[in-house]
């Protein structure tokens, strides 16, 4: 390689601007990918690196033009001697990247620009289009996601609404008129003196008290009154002995929450949630008993559902393992609410799952 001395002047020059242009390109290119800068962060430190790469960087300015916003740097000056590209985006013309000088400079291939300069600014127009195309879509994609969360919050609330209404429909209409009809056969009864008839009332009896036991039970499988009337510990309580009768899983409450103030819409979710949880413990878990903990912490609420299981290996618990038995739906429903569920489980060593939701109203998004 020969030595420094030896290169022609010019040479040097063009090898330099040259190196300039490499290096905004990789400063643009290091600002795009990084992580947590909003579009108006990446394009405010995108604009300051470009008047660098200009023959004059010292009487160089720059500036960027989105819909209507503008992003330049103190040196930029509206005036004969500025250079511009349009930024397009989706075949659409939705801003402008220009560079200006402030003062006079020769002239040259454009104006006082290089031609290797508008070859530049074409490049770096094409860069934030990328880029602003890349972000306009992810921001598209989090909208998507929130209005997905918000419409499943509110199937989970028209849901439980219409279980509600079903329960109270069983037992105000059905239940009523069973009960009533076990009261007529039972006078019936009373007068009966013929055998076969005293037979076949008490028969008919024992199929209505049936019935008016099995309206009871899915009157609480769909709603229990109990959570809307007492609260959500107590709920708790006659959950705890449902999956007893159900499952056979012994399950023990510790209501540390101590009259928890939650709303009716978080007794709801939660109560939901946890019925769903001790389903799954019954079901996958091979455990005989479940502790259910309510617990206080600042402005949250917490409720863990605890069994030792089967578990689960950790190094799986991110790819989806622990998701599987309806975990998701109950982590996009606390999380469309403003709640939050933390999972942690070993293989053999069981299983806790913990719901937390902030004290007051749910959030809605």
């Amino acid at each position: 390689m020969p030595h420094r001395r030896n290169v022609p002047k010019n040479q040097r020059r063009i090898l330099a601007e040259r190196l300039k242009e490499l290096d905004c390109l990789y400063s643009i290119s290091k600002i795009s990918e990084r992580k947590g800068l909003t579009l108006d962060g990446v394009i405010r430190r995108i604009v300051r690196v470009i008047p660098g790469a200009w023959q004059y960087p010292a009487i160089a300015g720059g500036r960027v033009r989105l819909e209507g916003k503008e992003y330049r740097t103190r040196r930029f000056v509206p005036g004969p001697w500025v250079q511009q590209s349009p930024i397009v985006v989706q075949g659409a013309v939705v801003g402008a990247v220009a560079v200006s000088y402030a003062e006079k400079r020769p002239e040259r291939d454009e104006g006082p620009f290089l031609e290797e300069e508008r070859n530049l600014i074409n490049v770096i127009a094409q860069r934030l289009g990328e880029v602003i195309e890349r972000r306009w879509s992810e921001r598209r994609l989090v909208e998507y996601q929130e209005k997905l969360r918000s419409l499943a919050a509110e199937l989970v609330q028209s849901e439980e609404r219409e279980r509600r209404r079903i329960a109270q429909a069983l037992h105000d209409r059905i239940g009523q008129v069973l009960a009533l009809a076990n009261i007529k056969i039972g006078a019936l009864l009373e007068a009966s003196a013929d055998p076969k008839l005293t037979r076949d009332l008490a028969a008919v009896r024992a199929l209505v008290a049936e019935s008016i036991a099995e309206t009871r039970s899915l009157t609480y499988d769909l709603s229990p009154p109990i959570l809307y009337e007492l609260g959500f510990e107590a709920a708790l309580d006659w959950l705890a002995e449902w999956i007893g009768q159900q499952y056979g899983v012994v399950v023990e409450i510790d209501g540390n929450g101590h009259g928890a103030p939650l709303s009716l819409q978080w007794r709801t979710t939660l109560f939901s949630a946890v019925r769903e949880l001790l389903v799954n413990v019954a079901k996958h878990s091979g455990a005989k008993s479940a502790q259910v903990r309510l617990h206080r912490k600042g402005g949250m609420i917490g409720v863990s559902v605890a069994d030792a299981g089967v578990g689960m290996d950790p190094a799986r618990q991110g790819k989806g393992e622990l998701e599987g038995f309806g975990l998701f739906s109950i982590r996009e429903r606390l999380g469309s609410m403003g709640g939050e569920v933390s999972i942690t489980s070993r293989r053999g060593k069981g299983t806790t799952v913990t719901l937390s939701v902030p004290v007051g109203k749910p959030e809605t998004t």
